[in-house]
């Protein structure tokens, strides 16, 4: 794999961290590197003595699933209308592209008659507990159906940067909100 299609893959950090990292498993002797025109091809060494150990413990850390998990289960505890319900990652942590000092994007949308002190509940726990997490900065862009779809014909910046960029944890998609807004 190239440094690119391992920060792809790993979906965290910045690209530039990924390549530190890689080096410095090359200098430990746990990844191998050669030139392929252009860039660098990284391979695990599996004759290492670590090989076995980093495996299993690779296998077992998936922090973007665990991360989907937890939100979903924190929003469950205020609202499980799953139907009427959406949460996504929108900008840089969606695309793939977030660094060490990056924030992370939420979307929520809620039902038109979800009241104004459930959702600051919602939206509360998403930053603190996020943060928490992660260890990064969480913030959530709160709305309601119908605000959602005066935005989309206001013709809202925001809106085109959702329709491209959100990835959904919880409920419809937003792209599917966004093309027929209630």
């Amino acid at each position: 794999m190239t440094g690119r299609e391992v920060h792809r893959v790993s979906a965290t950090g910045s690209y530039r961290g990924t390549l530190v990292a890689l080096d410095r498993l090359v200098e430990q002797g746990i990844v191998e590197a050669r030139r392929v025109g252009q860039a660098r091809e990284y391979r695990l060494n599996e004759e290492h003595l670590a090989h076995s150990a980093l495996t299993a413990a690779l296998a077992a850390f998936t922090p973007r699933a665990d991360l989907d998990d937890r939100l979903r289960a924190l929003v469950h505890q205020h609202l499980a209308d799953d139907q009427h319900l959406s949460l996504a990652y929108f900008g840089s942590f969606a695309r793939g592209e977030a660094g060490v000092d990056s924030d992370i994007d939420l979307l929520l949308v809620v039902p038109d008659g979800t009241a104004d002190d459930t959702t600051d509940r919602i939206v509360a726990d998403l930053e603190v507990r996020g943060q928490r997490w992660t260890g990064n900065e969480v913030q959530v862009y709160a709305t309601r159906h119908a605000d959602l779809a005066r935005a989309v014909a206001a013709g809202d910046p925001i809106v085109a940067e959702w329709q491209r960029d959100a990835v959904t944890i919880l409920g419809p998609t937003i792209q599917r909100l966004l093309e027929a807004p209630r």
